[in-house]
């Protein structure tokens, strides 16, 4: 992965939040254009707070202030997708099927 491709995601007109994955197995969800810079060689991610959470994320709003921040160097974005549409999220899907119930009894 380019800097430069990075950086054309995060300046397109119309925004769409992505997640980078990262060599190492974690990922950075992207929420807000301003919420990361680019450098040549790294991407300074600020993180809605740094823990256990899956992917790691910036704060839902751009307006609101990073709690902390991650130094990811380009070399290590392995991944870069698009996060699925945000009615999905609203509306509780996340794209999977539900299993149908077990059924208990003999036949």
């Amino acid at each position: 992965m380019r800097a430069a491709d990075i950086v054309d995601l995060l300046k397109k007109e119309r925004f769409e939040p992505f997640v980078l994955g990262l060599s190492d197995g974690r990922s950075v969800l992207i929420r807000h254009p301003d919420q990361a810079v680019v450098t040549e060689r790294h991407i300074l991610v600020g993180l809605a707070k740094i823990g256990r959470s899956k992917p790691l994320a910036t704060p839902a709003s751009g307006d609101t202030i990073a709690k902390d921040w991650m130094l990811v160097n380009v070399l290590h974005v392995t991944t870069v997708e698009p996060l699925e549409s945000d009615k999905k999220e609203k509306n509780g899907k996340n794209g999977r099927r539900k299993r149908p119930p077990k059924r208990r009894g003999g036949s």
